[in-house]
């Protein structure tokens, strides 16, 4: 094959994961991770399972329960805009490559930096729409399982089109056909489509993984509506967070082993967890995606006291009170701008209402 040859086969390898993209609002991203990189990550992983007493007993007198390893190292940290917070730290090196993973940078970059994705807000200035954060990241763990152990809890649905984050899931070891774990709703990062769900009878929040929906419905996008999603170790699933989406319990014989890292765009508060942006194993670019932005165009939730820090407060001057809805891709829905009422009658006295106050964009 020759370079011009391979550039091609890219190009449509590209744009199929783009068309997947908009249709299912997830897509797996195959052979993310090399060997190398999963041995290191698993090794690390296993010191940190044998470490958690917490954990260790819970799998050994309830395994329906879905496990979060935390257990952080944290720091005192004051970051270049001048914010002071205990910052966690990462497990290892490993660990903290997978912030910036050479593969998944360009695929994030464009969905959080695009607003017609509907995750930035259209009123972003173009020179901050590549510039994103990893507002927070989990560990999950699920012991193997036996016939006798008898049934495992799922997660309810959740996500909604307006949500604004992005997921990038990392296996570190093979989920198989019906072993469960990431399962979703397809489409439902569409508005039309999450109605079409609502309007279903039933606690469909929580009945979600073996009922009729898993079959063909009527008038649905997709040929079966809910997709248990399969992926090889070293494989990452990248989803929105617009997607409705949840746990399926899990019946692997092996381990369930996922790390989730999920970002948001540049400016807009979510989870909010502090990172030791001081960490000198970090490399320039990992520390510009963990420390938070200097200006922003929402407000923080109402549990977040930021009063000693207020460049966590600092609204850009573009702020609006909602996104511009002309720029979305079709059936797209724009991320929600979480502001008090407050500050919305002070944006709008000055003009800085949005597309439905003709503001200047």
């Amino acid at each position: 094959m020759t370079t011009d040859e391979r550039f091609e086969a890219l190009e449509k390898a590209v744009c199929r994961q783009r068309i997947a993209f908009a249709r299912q609002g997830y897509i797996v991203v195959p052979d993310v991770l090399n060997q190398q990189q999963l041995d290191e990550l698993n090794q690390v992983y296993d010191q940190h399972v044998l470490e958690r007493e917490e954990t260790l007993s819970t799998a050994g007198t309830d395994k329906q329960n879905r496990f979060y390893i935390g257990g952080r190292d944290k720091n005192v940290t004051t970051d270049r805009h001048g914010n002071t917070y205990m910052g966690r730290r990462f497990w290892s090196k490993a660990y903290m490559d997978l912030i910036d993973n050479e593969t998944m940078l360009p695929i994030i970059e464009e969905i959080l930096g695009d607003p017609s994705w509907g995750h930035a807000p259209a009123h972003m200035p173009a020179e901050l729409r590549p510039l994103f954060r990893l507002d927070h990241d989990n560990v999950h763990y699920k012991p193997s399982r036996k016939p006798t152990d008898g049934a495992d809890k799922g997660g309810n649905l959740h996500g909604g089109p307006g949500n604004f984050h992005i997921t990038c899931v990392y296996e570190l070891k093979t989920v198989g056909t019906n072993d469960g774990g990431f399962g979703c709703v397809v489409g439902t990062h569409k508005p039309a489509n999450e109605q079409k769900l609502k309007d279903i009878e039933g606690d469909w929040r929580w009945n979600w993984c073996d009922t009729l929906w898993t079959s063909k419905l009527p008038d649905w996008d997709e040929d079966v509506p809910v997709h248990r999603v399969e992926a090889k170790a070293g494989d990452c699933i990248l989803f929105s967070e617009k997607l409705k989406h949840g746990t399926i319990p899990w019946a692997g014989s092996g381990e369930r082993r996922t790390l989730f890292y999920k970002y948001v765009p540049f400016g807009m508060h979510h989870g909010d967890v502090a990172y030791d942006t001081n960490d000198p194993e970090l490399t320039a670019r990992q520390k510009r995606i963990l420390e938070f932005s200097p200006c922003w165009f929402n407000e923080p939730r109402e549990d977040k006291d930021y009063s000693a820090n207020p460049a966590l407060t600092k609204l850009h001057p573009l702020a609006c009170v909602e996104s511009d809805p002309s720029v979305l891709l079709p059936g797209m829905s724009p991320p929600h701008i979480r502001l008090t009422d407050e500050t919305k009658a002070m944006l709008l006295s000055a003009g800085g209402g949005g597309a439905s106050a003709n503001a200047k964009l």
